[in-house]
């Protein structure tokens, strides 16, 4: 894509009230990017079209950003399904894990998640990155916030879609986050300019973005009028899968998931149930029922705290092992963050 044209997208991107909608079609009336940059009734807060394009360009290079449109080999094609996408994204980070070769999975839920929630968040995570999966979420606190954590802690690569601009990062405690995403390979982006606020409206037009991106969609907590269910509405123009984690009857933030799974969803315990939708998919070999880990929880249940004091080894280390374990169902996370090893890898272990 001609520069003139992406700046015109960033600059029209950038006008309060027009939108993904509008900004082509304003182009495409106009017939070249430099007629709608020297349309100043277009840009009457700004001053002028190329005036506006260049600060926010600068602002992205500031971050270490850059826009990216269609047409143009980086977008993510993922997005065109959707009825409305967007004329342009702004990306900061690897823009190879938007490509249509990775599997990617939407994590979401509730802000006001309970402990366990948060842990299950984690656990999936962890699990999912440690088998090749691209976490996909919004930032949000509670849910959202603790898969990315379960993912990054594992190693693994993250794409966090925001409902503000990237210089305004909401809430602020995500900045560190989106930080991390950035070091271990995976890429923050939003639709909105710099400057932009997180507005009320604004999520709804990110979560769409994230059920663009993600085949599969897993709900772990989320009440019946969270905001969890506008990302859902958007499925019925594209064809992903939605997963969901049963929680106690009891429990508001369980209702959701519970809700999803009475009509279809795919109810799912476990990130090997999740990583199943996708066909085919290359698991990684299950390790031996003599790992260290599971030879130091053959003497009684542990922390991840004790178990790396006992083996000598780092925690961000134990836990990509403790997910990849998991997985394969040699070992078990109880309340409290305790491991268990089952019960079928202590009688192999009893017989060798």
């Amino acid at each position: 894509m001609e520069r003139k044209k992406l700046s015109a997208l960033v600059a029209l991107n950038a006008v309060k009230g027009i939108g993904p909608v509008r900004a082509p079609q304003i182009l495409a009336a106009a017939g070249t990017a430099q007629c709608v940059l020297s349309q100043k009734h277009l840009f009457s807060q700004s001053g002028d079209g190329w005036k506006l394009a260049r600060e926010q360009l600068m602002q992205l290079r500031q971050l270490g950003a850059r826009a990216i449109a269609p047409g143009m080999q980086a977008w993510p094609t993922a997005l065109n399904a959707l009825p409305q996408p967007p004329s342009v994204l702004m990306v900061i980070g690897s823009q190879e894990v938007l490509s249509g070769q990775r599997n990617r999975v939407c994590v979401i839920g509730a802000r006001a998640c309970t402990p366990y929630g948060r842990a299950q968040a984690e656990r999936f995570g962890s699990g999912l990155a440690t088998a090749g999966a691209v976490v996909v979420s919004g930032g949000a606190r509670g849910i959202d916030q603790a898969a990315m954590r379960g993912a990054l802690d594992a190693g693994g690569q993250v794409i966090a879609v925001v409902g503000s601009g990237l210089d305004r990062p909401y809430p602020p405690e995500a900045a560190d986050i989106y930080h991390r995403i950035v070091e271990l390979g995976g890429t923050v982006i939003s639709e909105f300019a710099c400057g932009t606020p997180p507005r009320r409206g604004n999520f709804p037009r990110r979560n769409r973005l994230m059920a663009a991106l993600s085949p599969v969609i897993m709900v772990v907590q989320a009440s019946l009028k969270s905001g969890t269910f506008t990302t859902l509405e958007h499925l019925n123009d594209l064809s992903a899968t939605v997963c969901a984690l049963p929680g106690p009857v009891d429990c508001a933030v369980s209702r959701g998931p519970n809700c999803l799974i009475a009509d279809g969803a795919k109810l799912v315990q476990d990130p090997a149930d999740v990583l199943a939708e996708f066909d085919p998919w290359t698991m990684p070999e299950p390790p031996l029922d003599q790992h260290p880990i599971l030879q130091a929880l053959s003497t009684g249940n542990k922390s991840i705290e004790q178990l790396a004091n006992e083996l000598e080894e780092s925690v961000a280390v134990l836990l990509i092992q403790l997910s990849d374990l998991e997985i394969h169902g040699k070992l078990t996370r109880l309340p409290g963050g305790i491991y268990h090893r089952c019960a079928q890898s202590q009688k192999l272990a009893l017989n060798t």
